[in-house]
């Protein structure tokens, strides 16, 4: 397998008095599927052109695969296939006539440019017809397209800011699928403001906070240290009474209702599932279990502990 790697050192990007992005640093060195978040304005474009060598660093270093990105070294593109969020497409042109065009831009000879685009084609699974014109394609269609026209020249690091938004459940799996195959033997980077498809996706998540990295782990780890060992019950009856009883019991404390479940910690963790068989002895109990915190919830305390 070709060794590939990003290595961000310490990356500052001003803007006038504006301090986008503030002393970064990020490694990565095989192949997958690397997500960034953040909230808006928090610097996660601004980094992702800076590795793509479309803005230059007020200070620090991109190397990419052992190579340092800059203005002067245009060799580096090669190794890079990006897409924008706001990347357009020539609507008076046909697919097929569109990825012709993308091919001779990224410098492929043109003896090879029909298969390259037939190979790009058959790879990301565009089913439409080559001749429709780009003006009449669905905004999954377009995304497809969008997407076929970044590997055309086989890049090693792909990627991807805000390619997942706008989709329906149907063409974001469909692209998501496109993700993972692609990460198998590329560095594929994407940010996406759907925490979900962040969590489900990447084996790593660096999340960005007014220009600083504040956390750069794994889906798992990250979960595990935003749970606060407390527990969420319900029941059929009266959820008062199910309180009341928790709240006499001497192993529990903080109890709480929110919404239709019923919150509270253990004194003794070992003690939970003697509640639990005792709880369903006297109540009708509908479901059990640690208080794992929706996705928006562990980024809003990821980002509030910063």
């Amino acid at each position: 397998m070709k060794k590939i790697g990003v290595k961000v050192e310490a990356l500052s990007k001003n803007f006038d008095d504006v301090k986008a992005l503030k002393q970064v640093s990020i490694q990565i060195d095989k192949p997958g599927l690397y997500g960034l978040i953040g909230p808006n304005g928090a610097g996660k474009t601004t980094l992702l052109k800076c590795i793509s060598s479309l803005l230059v660093p007020s200070e620090g270093d991109i190397h990419l695969n052992g190579d340092r990105v800059s203005p002067k070294n245009l060799a580096i593109r090669n190794k890079i296939g990006f897409l924008p969020e706001d990347s357009g497409l020539y609507d008076r042109l046909s697919a097929k006539e569109f990825l012709h065009v993308m091919a001779g831009m990224s410098g492929i000879p043109k003896d090879v440019r029909s298969n390259k685009v037939r190979d790009v084609v058959e790879y990301i699974g565009i089913d439409f017809p080559p001749s429709k014109i780009v003006k009449y394609l669905s905004t999954g269609q377009r995304r497809l397209l969008l997407l076929a026209s970044i590997i055309l020249h086989e890049p090693d690091i792909i990627i991807l800011d805000e390619s997942l938004s706008g989709l329906d459940p149907i063409n974001r799996e469909r692209i998501s699928e496109i993700m993972r195959r692609l990460a198998k033997e590329n560095i594929v980077i994407f940010s996406s403001h759907i925490l979900s498809d962040i969590w489900r996706l990447c084996e790593k998540i660096y999340v960005l906070n007014d220009g600083s990295l504040i956390v750069e782990d794994n889906p798992d780890s990250i979960l595990s240290r935003m749970t606060d060992d407390s527990f969420f019950v319900t029941s059929k009856i009266n959820i008062e009474e199910v309180k009341d009883y928790l709240e006499k019991n001497k192993f529990v404390q903080e109890v709480s209702i929110q919404g239709e479940r019923i919150i509270f910690r253990l004194k003794d963790f070992s003690k939970a599932n003697q509640l639990v068989g005792e709880m369903l002895e006297k109540f009708e109990i509908v479901s059990f279990g640690p208080n794992i915190p929706d996705l928006d919830q562990i980024f809003t305390r990821l980002v509030d502990a910063s």
